[in-house]
């Protein structure tokens, strides 16, 4: 057996994931289809909390996964069984969040241009609000005060990191520190720092700690320890204005890379960086140091954390099927293996040079991949997904798994040319089971809706030519 990962395994020339074969599960549920590893997401849960706990003895460790990067609701319920919290963004990810088992005051209601309804839901069920604007603040004092319930709410700071002058793997034509800046998210300093002391003005208003977010910009521990630094001389800033105030909640945000880092939407990637471990070390030890330096206190403090690519990546795999296969002998010789998946499946360019993710051919591991095959997709785009990668000699029927899809994919995928989304399925050991069916063609339609002035013409329209028949 050749171990690739916590949950991939090549077992007599077949894939497996978990204890199950690949090819069998895309023969038994249909492909295409995104397959998660329960196992795999558990291990990497826990290896994000024992790496920051061990580091920071001076208060708790909350772990609070974006809902955005695999919003299905029995993978958030696995990451509630746990013990995590939730980060969210807007009305509809609140429900999936109380949907998935996350209890309500462990869920960060997070972004920009939150509504009056959903500031009034997240308060009403108790779950935190990171305030994005002062606005937001005043409508939280008058939805609470209208509820008599206390608003919980941390401040979402956008601090400058002045002498940083490191490109971003993102967008590597920008600065990190300017991209920070000019990113809409959180609150400007112009307006945050007058927002402090009327927050403590307002009479159902809790403030319970601060809010940062940088993103998937850089693996570098200097990058990291600019962000913890001049959060927390901002948040001295803060505190002098609100008479000493001091945060019992500092949530440095995700934007840790995945553990194989090969996401699709970094453009640098794939040079190394440092393990988890020194992530959660550094950062600690400069949230430590800044604090004390300060004279804000440590004692007591919850440290959030939140990985979405970092935590969901590599539990995920993509299973597509061949389902043609064409050569072209004459002008420009080409093969070509036609798959039932698709670019829009997938969040990804039509013309790639590059293999966008890592594949195994599932059902043939043990073949040489020595014929050169381009993998396209099945939508009337270029679906060039694989431009001239190595192969075996490609069948209809065969399996290829394309690796690292279990962050951000599935939701990303949309119904070009009206295709109805792949399903999910979650393995444990041996077992299967699907926790998001196949899109149907119905439901690629069901929120069309015809006018009747519409029907009315379609009908009259045939009238006349049932007249000129007869």
């Amino acid at each position: 057996m050749e171990v690739i990962n916590d949950s991939l395994s090549i077992r007599n020339g077949r894939l497996f994931i978990e204890d199950c074969d690949a090819a069998e599960l895309a023969q038994n549920f249909g492909t295409p289809l995104f397959v998660v590893s329960e196992t795999h997401l558990r291990n990497n849960l826990r290896r994000y909390k024992a790496a920051f706990e061990s580091c920071w003895p001076e208060g708790n460790v909350c772990i609070m996964p974006a809902f955005k990067a695999n919003p299905i609701t029995a993978v958030r319920k696995i990451l509630s069984d746990e013990g995590c919290g939730c980060d969210i963004f807007g009305a509809s990810e609140l429900e999936g969040a109380l949907r998935g088992g996350v209890p309500a005051k462990d869920i960060s209601v997070n972004g920009s241009i939150k509504d009056r309804a959903t500031i009034r839901r997240a308060i009403e069920v108790g779950a935190r609000i990171v305030l994005d604007s002062p606005n937001e603040l005043e409508i939280c004092q008058q939805e609470a005060k209208a509820l008599n319930k206390p608003a919980r709410v941390m401040f979402r700071l956008k601090p400058f990191m002045e002498n940083l002058t490191l490109k971003s793997d993102f967008a590597p034509d920008f600065e990190i520190r300017e991209l920070t800046q000019l990113i809409k998210y959180g609150v400007p300093t112009s307006e945050l720092l007058p927002m402090g002391p009327r927050a403590m003005e307002l009479s159902h208003i809790e403030p319970i700690g601060i809010h940062v977010h940088m993103g998937r910009h850089s693996k570098q521990l200097e990058v990291w320890q600019a962000w913890v630094y001049h959060c927390v001389m901002l948040t001295k800033e803060l505190s002098d204005l609100m008479g000493g105030w001091s945060p019992k909640h500092i949530d440095f945000g995700g934007g840790f890379p995945s553990f194989p880092d090969t996401d699709t939407d970094v453009m640098i990637k794939r040079y190394e960086g440092p393990e988890l471990e020194e992530y959660a070390q550094v950062i600690t030890d400069t949230l430590r140091d800044t604090m004390n330096l300060v004279g804000l206190s440590c004692k007591g403090v919850v440290i959030e954390v939140e990985p979405g690519r970092g935590l969901h990546c590599d539990t995920g795999i993509h299973l597509t099927t061949v389902k043609n296969t064409k050569f072209e002998q004459m002008n420009r010789p080409r093969r070509w293996a036609e798959l039932d998946t698709s670019e829009v499946f997938l969040g990804i360019p039509g013309l790639n040079e590059e293999p966008p993710f890592d594949y195994i051919f599932a059902n043939k591991c043990d073949l040489e991949n020595e014929i050169e095959t381009d993998l396209v997709g099945q939508t009337c785009n270029a679906e060039l997904l694989f431009n001239q990668v190595k192969a075996p000699t490609l069948e209809s029927g065969d399996v290829i798994a394309l690796l690292n899809t279990g962050a951000y994919t599935e939701p990303m995928a949309a119904n070009f040319n009206a295709l109805p989304r792949p399903g999910t399925l979650l393995v444990c050991g041996s077992e299967a089971d699907m926790i998001k069916r196949h899109e149907t063609i119905n439901e690629v339609y069901s929120r069309d809706e015809l006018p009747i002035r519409v029907l009315d013409r379609l009908d009259n329209k045939r009238e006349v030519g049932h007249s000129q028949i007869a």
